[in-house]
């Protein structure tokens, strides 16, 4: 038998190789945990964000489908009583019937979204029946524990 332990058939540079460089797999997988927890972190946040702004969302929604079905009362319902205040059933009712192409929605896309004590801001775009893309925002406030509109900007800038 012969010993090639020690010979000229063994390569030592691609065994000093794997001796010189264990480093850097602890630093690829520290750095791919890393990432990935860092992935994970925005995923939670985006989810709990969505979860926190989806009532407010759901009364925008509404409110949007009633105009859309031409049932005003309803949408005028959606209303805190401040705004009720500012802009009366009347009012209401001819700003949608002189913009009724503002309110004929067929998507929305909310990609400001907050909420606090104060209440929930939801602003983006509004994609209307024709195609065109509205700017949107609506602020919420709570009335007697349950979202309702405190003002609302539909197709002039958003704000």
């Amino acid at each position: 038998m012969i010993d090639t332990t020690d010979s000229a058939f063994t390569d030592p540079s691609n065994s000093q190789l794997k001796k010189k460089r264990p480093w850097l797999r602890w630093v690829l997988l520290g750095c791919g945990g890393l990432i990935a927890l860092l992935v994970v972190f925005v995923v939670v946040i985006l989810f709990v964000v969505k979860q926190a702004t989806a009532a407010p969302e759901e009364v925008v929604q509404t409110f949007l489908a009633e105009i859309a079905a031409g049932n005003l009362e309803a949408a005028h319902d959606c209303f805190s009583a401040p705004l009720k205040e500012v802009q009366p059933f009347e009012q209401f009712a001819a700003g949608v019937n002189a913009n009724r192409h503002l309110f004929d929605v067929a998507e929305t896309s909310f990609t400001e979204r907050s909420v606090d004590l104060q209440g929930a801001k939801l602003a983006g775009t509004l994609t209307l029946a024709s195609g065109t893309e509205v700017a949107c925002s609506f602020n919420l406030v709570r009335e007697n524990e349950t979202w309702k509109l405190i003002s609302y900007n539909v197709g002039a800038g958003g704000d």
